[in-house]
């Protein structure tokens, strides 16, 4: 017999459930496990609601950085942006502590957005251009209490995932593939220091599988990925994402997107020209968080053909996007 440890446990429907009497929310009448990702999300009807409760993974977000980010979103509900809010427990706090076999994490219950994932379409590009632009307005004046511990920069974006990439590409003995990737990174390092790029408060992963939209009313969720950095790249997640699920509508797509973000707020014109390059940072992210979380993902798909494709999505973004204003 063995004493295992436990790096990452799903809490069963019923626990859930059981949580629920924390909140004013009435008879449960149905709870179920909805979806795993960096996160747990549980689906939960009461007698006259929907909601969602989101379990937050041990070593992914600490208790501050959670209260950051429902500061963050309550600062919008205030400013009147449609957003999924926090749900408050009968004794006024939004966390709840679970003492899962892993170590504490913490549940907290959103509101549900009603109406259905966008579908990518000129029309709807441009609704989600413009609410990218509220909430970048409406956190011009977002001071919050809590601390986050990281921001949407350098470190967060390139250097912290760079070298978890470097460490695989060397198992792996991808030499060619590690000096593309170290140039490729060094080259926008230097640009990522021009002190006239716009710097706030970020969604960090606003596309169409993070809202909802509902007789033209879009409403966001998910601002786990939230922080301060980059007003730039925040577009740019947008447009990584139509490059990624959505290649036909890339050009349409994302014309559609300026233009409505555009009709809300001004980019200026060094922030548009960095967007190709913070495309690409995206996808370097977004490999460094596949190799860093494979209690999610696993390792099956860690192969030399799977991480030495990022090197092609990076030469198709320096020949066709870093030197594009990618305006219309």
């Amino acid at each position: 017999m063995y004493t295992i440890s436990v790096k990452h446990s799903l809490v069963d429907n019923q626990s859930i459930r059981e949580m629920m009497a924390d909140y004013e929310i009435g008879e449960v009448a149905a709870c179920h496990f909805l979806t795993k990702g960096l996160n747990d999300s549980y689906f939960v009807q009461s007698d006259s609601e929907k909601y969602i409760f989101r379990v937050y993974r041990k070593n992914w977000r600490s208790k501050s950085d959670i209260l950051f980010e429902l500061e963050g979103i309550l600062h919008l509900q205030k400013k009147g942006i449609a957003v999924s809010t926090p749900v408050p427990r009968q004794d006024g706090e939004y966390l709840t502590a679970i003492n899962a076999p892993e170590g504490m994490r913490y549940g907290v219950l959103f509101t549900f957005s009603e109406g259905d994932r966008p579908e990518i379409s000129a029309v709807n590009c441009r609704l989600i251009g413009e609410g990218l632009a509220k909430i970048h307005s409406a956190w011009d004046d977002f001071h919050p209490n809590h601390a986050r511990s990281f921001q949407l920069d350098q470190k967060h974006l390139a250097t912290e995932p760079y070298e978890r990439i470097q460490a695989a590409f060397r198992q792996f003995g991808l030499s060619e593939e590690e000096e593309f990737l170290k140039d490729t990174v060094e080259t926008i390092l230097k640009e990522l220091s021009a002190p006239n790029l716009e710097y706030g408060f970020c969604h960090g992963d606003f596309h169409n599988f993070n809202m909802h939209v509902k007789d033209n009313r879009l409403e966001a969720f998910d601002f786990d990925c939230g922080a301060l950095g980059y007003r730039s790249y925040d577009l740019a997640v947008f447009l990584w994402n139509l490059l990624n699920n959505y290649p036909s509508m890339e050009k349409e797509g994302w014309a559609g997107f300026l233009e409505g973000y555009q009709s809300i707020r001004t980019i200026n014109e060094a922030d548009v020209q960095m967007i190709g390059k913070f495309v690409t940072l995206r996808r370097i992210w977004f490999m460094g968080i596949l190799l860093e979380n494979d209690d999610v993902w696993g390792t099956v798909w860690k192969n030399e053909k799977n991480l030495s494709s990022i090197i092609g999505q990076l030469k198709d973004d320096i020949a066709t996007r870093w030197s594009s204003k990618l305006t219309k």
